[in-house]
């Protein structure tokens, strides 16, 4: 098992140091654009960017300071009771984000479909993904 978890995390890293490289485009075509539409857009897929080239590192550092699966889900001491219940209110939340980012985009004229309707559905994105993410934190408590 340790060697598997090993084998994932390496190929965390390569891929990680591969978006390295892709940072490094972005970082130009941001700089180019400056403060245009286009580039607000591109700086905000940078920072996505970053975000991700760190998800990989980390997801890489915790394989290897966890080399098996073997150990507890939760922290000793924390009641599962309450930290499902604060999942389920964030989830809520992310809900409520997301019917309300739609609602918004529904109201849009022509005019705003593009830029405004984009952002509005990266935000509808990332509520989707937190939700997901908060659907994992709940199977792991109830486990």
């Amino acid at each position: 098992m340790t060697t598997d978890r090993e084998s994932l995390a390496a190929t965390f890293d390569r891929h990680a140091a591969d978006e390295g490289k892709v940072l490094a485009e972005y970082r130009v075509l941001s700089e180019k654009l400056g403060d245009s539409p286009a580039g607000f857009l591109v700086s905000h897929i940078l920072t996505e960017e970053e975000m991700h080239h760190l998800l990989l590192s980390t997801v890489a550092a915790w394989l290897r300071r966890h080399p098996t699966s073997s150990e507890p889900a939760l922290p000793e001491g924390v009641n599962p009771a309450a930290l499902l219940e604060l999942s389920r209110t964030l989830r809520h939340h992310e809900s409520e984000t997301i019917e309300a980012c739609r609602k918004l985009k529904a109201r849009l004229s022509p005019e705003q479909e593009g830029l405004i309707g984009t952002l509005l559905d990266v935000v509808i994105l990332d509520s989707e993904k937190h939700h997901r993410l908060l659907l994992a934190v709940e199977k792991v408590i109830m486990a």
